[in-house]
């Protein structure tokens, strides 16, 4: 059985962001890398855990889109998702690879849809200008 391709950037949506009508790919390559859209049900949802799964299956980084401070639809998921990803970003400075490497941004759905895209565009090049993750060659 063939080894299936990871993902080289992994963006974690919540569905509450996505605006009515906005189209975004589920996958895309973007500067070379091999970029994959996961919806989300809520970005509180995003445990540590799965994360550094991502980092550790040998992704370039990962994006958490959540809902703005102060406008979750399920009032503490964005909160939640905030400390997840600082908790990861100080382990990935503990092991020696760039905090950068774990982006969270905010996107409310009244914002205009094809911001959404864009904003989800920045981070990814801003991931992909960190380079290979180390631990994809390590693998």
């Amino acid at each position: 059985m063939p080894e299936a391709i990871s993902p080289d950037i992994v963006v974690y949506l919540c569905t509450n962001c996505i605006p009515q009508g906005v189209n975004l790919p589920r996958q895309w390559n973007q500067d070379g890398s091999r970029i994959v859209v996961r919806e989300v049900p809520c970005s509180g949802k995003m445990d540590g855990q799965y994360l550094l799964h991502a980092m550790e299956g040998g992704a370039r980084g990962f994006c958490v889109v959540a809902c703005p401070k102060g406008e979750c639809h399920l009032s503490q998921g964005n909160y939640r998702a905030e400390i997840r990803v600082r908790t990861v970003r100080r382990l990935l400075a503990e092991i020696g690879l760039p905090p950068e490497r774990a982006q969270l941004v905010h996107f409310s759905p009244v914002d205009p849809p094809p911001h959404l895209e864009q904003l989800v565009r920045s981070t990814v090049e801003r991931i992909c200008s960190l380079g290979e993750n180390p631990l994809r060659a390590a693998r």
